[in-house]
């Protein structure tokens, strides 16, 4: 197994399963927006790149009303965060296994909405850097929040992993120089993951405990 310093994961379809709850507000806000509602899978298919673009693709355009959109997805969403987001099964276990070393979440999704699904789901107390949309970085392909975990913890790139279920995170990580694994359960397709070349590609989150072991 390899040795590693720093855990670094994404959010949404890697530790909880938000979908449900991002479909929600994002019809709610078609509809105050007088437009049709979308799918669940169509959800899933437009997340992972941050609210404006998602509802960019869900209202099918980059529309004038992108303001207004975004201040109705984003007021749905603080008042149903939680409504049917939960943890995948494993993924407590898994997060003790590595609590002696530093972990960080890098999302982009906004802090507002990220450190209350932390803290209401019970996982916040594991991880000593959260970095969401509005945290001062770009958002994820770039590497810079990437960047900014391995300067706060001081950790050599070769050991530092970063674990998403989107392409967004496999190309944050290379770009930063940094160990990348993909989980196959979340949001996009395993197909579209290995054209993204990560080191390691994962069907259940535990699976690290079997490719990788703290530093001691």
């Amino acid at each position: 197994m390899k040795p590693i310093a720093l855990l670094i994961f994404d959010l949404d379809g890697t530790l909880v399963n938000t979908l449900d709850d991002i479909a929600a507000s994002v019809n709610h806000t078609l509809a105050r927006l007088g437009k049709k509602p979308i799918s669940v899978d169509a959800v899933r298919r437009y997340v992972g790149d941050g609210i404006e673009e998602l509802l960019v693709r869900a209202l099918g355009e980059r529309s004038t009303r992108l303001a207004e959109a975004v201040a109705l997805y984003k007021d749905h969403h603080r008042r149903n965060l939680v409504v049917h987001s939960a943890l995948y099964p494993p993924v407590l276990k898994t997060l003790e296994h590595f609590q002696s070393l530093p972990m960080a979440v890098i999302s982009n999704k906004a802090m507002e909405f990220v450190s209350p699904l932390l803290d209401g789901l019970g996982i916040g107390r594991f991880f000593q850097l959260v970095i969401g949309a509005d945290s001062g970085f770009p958002l994820k392909p770039a590497p810079d929040a990437v960047m900014n975990a391995l300067n706060t913890f001081k950790t050599p790139k070769e050991q530092s992993l970063i674990v998403g279920d989107g392409t967004t995170d496999v190309r944050a990580g290379k770009a930063a120089g940094i160990l990348t694994c993909s989980v196959t359960y979340g949001f996009r397709p395993e197909e579209e993951l290995r054209k993204a070349g990560p080191d390691y590609i994962i069907p259940a989150l535990p699976d690290l405990l079997k490719l990788f072991t703290p530093m001691r």
